[in-house]
């Protein structure tokens, strides 16, 4: 009886293994699909592809997934769509947009859908990597912790846009640039939520901060044409 209960005691002691993390990336490059999958795999991933936006939500419809990696521009249905009609069921998931051809107008719109990473083609497989641990380990991050609410940084604030919270995550975002104003991707992502927010001209400012801080910054210099050419600056 004691072996027993000894091998029981210790079966119980060991520790479960975690399950893989599981990635469905939709794209209608065949390339782009394969490279990710292989970097991921590589990292021990379970990923999961699909050609386009409807092959994507059959994909989705039929399995739990902690990620979605998807192009923006695809026949049948596009990314944006892809993503609206996923927010219909499930209002949390990781999403990181893949995209050659990058429009502020887009963009905005998939962060207005809770997306708050993407990665511009081409790119590397340590950069997809790096992004996709990245997201992941911000998915452990509780936005309602006391700490979070004591030193709130800009994951946190990256966090509380995926769960579509635009107050706090501008609220977050604020905070976290007052104690580091040096970081122009900082300075850009609380642009971009000022801009969800309606405040424009405060959005300007910040793309306009980064902008010193980094005269190449990407995505600041298309916010700033685009905001040109629709005549707001």
């Amino acid at each position: 009886m004691a072996g027993t209960t000894t091998r029981a005691s210790n079966a119980a002691a060991v520790p479960r293994l975690s399950r893989k993390r599981r990635i469905l990336v939709v794209d209608d490059e065949k390339n782009i699909r394969l490279t990710v999958q292989h970097s991921l795999i590589a990292a021990d991933y379970d990923v999961e592809t699909a050609a386009n936006g409807a092959e994507g939500l059959d994909r989705f419809r039929d399995g739990h997934f902690d990620l979605i990696l998807m192009d923006l521009r695809m026949p049948q249905i596009n990314g944006i769509e892809m993503l609206r009609e996923i927010r219909e069921h499930d209002k949390h998931i990781a999403a990181i947009v893949i995209t050659a051809y990058l429009t502020i107008d887009t963009l905005l719109e998939a962060f207005s859908l809770g997306v708050s990473d993407y990665i511009r083609k081409p790119f590397s497989p340590n950069d997809i990597r790096e992004m996709v641990r990245r997201v992941l380990v911000r998915e452990t991050l509780d936005t309602h912790s006391a700490e979070a609410e004591a030193a709130p940084t800009i994951e946190l604030a990256r966090k509380a846009l995926a769960e579509q919270d635009l107050p706090r995550a501008l609220e977050f975002a604020k905070r976290a640039v007052a104690r580091d104003s040096n970081n122009p991707d900082s300075q850009a992502f609380l642009g971009i939520l000022e801009h969800l927010a309606g405040d424009q001209q405060a959005a300007e400012q910040s793309f306009h901060e980064a902008l010193l801080l980094d005269p190449q910054h990407q995505l600041s210099r298309d916010y700033l044409f685009w905001m040109q050419a629709k005549g707001h600056s």
